[in-house]
């Protein structure tokens, strides 16, 4: 019998943190998101590093991002370890991105058939998300590290996010 794992999230309305101004430093927005999957909140950091305009930086919706990147994420976790690819996650990455992820897919599938210790740890156990790091390279450019637990181990998936029109596109994912 397959099981298939949703990773439905849940945002809790949590205020993000007071910031420095603009001018003291780099801008940054800290807060949490709330996860079905994870007991505790999951917090977030997300910074720019080019002089953002006060207002864009106020006006970024830096929960609504960091729960996308973090669903975005334990999608991608879940793919790599052999498990179907989400309708979801096809809309949220580029083809090529998710070619090169099918890719690492099936290089891990052959390595976890000669090593079921291995197997056994990444091909059933939940991807719980325990926090967040992300940087605005741009206007329409994000990097973001997402750190998950998966059983007794620590993974991190790093997600570059290109906005596409009004949509936030991952353009290149790994998992290590």
């Amino acid at each position: 019998m397959t099981q298939h794992m949703h990773h439905d999230i849940t945002v809790a309305p949590v205020k993000d943190a007071p910031r420095p101004k603009i001018g003291d430093r780099p801008a940054a927005k800290d807060g949490f998101i709330r996860l079905e999957l994870s007991g505790e909140p999951v917090s977030y950091h997300i910074s720019w590093c080019f002089g953002a305009a006060a207002d864009a930086v106020e006006s970024m919706d830096c929960n609504e991002l960091a729960t996308r990147s973090c669903r975005m994420a334990c999608l991608i976790a879940d793919m790599i370890r052999g498990r179907p690819v989400s309708s979801s996650l096809q809309r949220s990455v580029t083809d090529s991105c998710l070619k090169r992820l099918e890719t690492v897919s099936y290089l891990l599938d052959n390595h976890m058939r000669t090593h079921e210790d291995l197997k056994a740890q990444l091909r059933y156990l939940p991807a719980v998300p325990l926090s967040m790091h992300g940087v605005f390279v741009s206007e329409t450019k994000l990097d973001m590290a997402v750190h998950l637990g998966i059983g007794q181990s620590n993974y991190w998936v790093n997600l570059i996010l290109r906005l596409a029109g009004s949509r936030w596109l991952c353009v290149y994912a790994d998992m290590g």
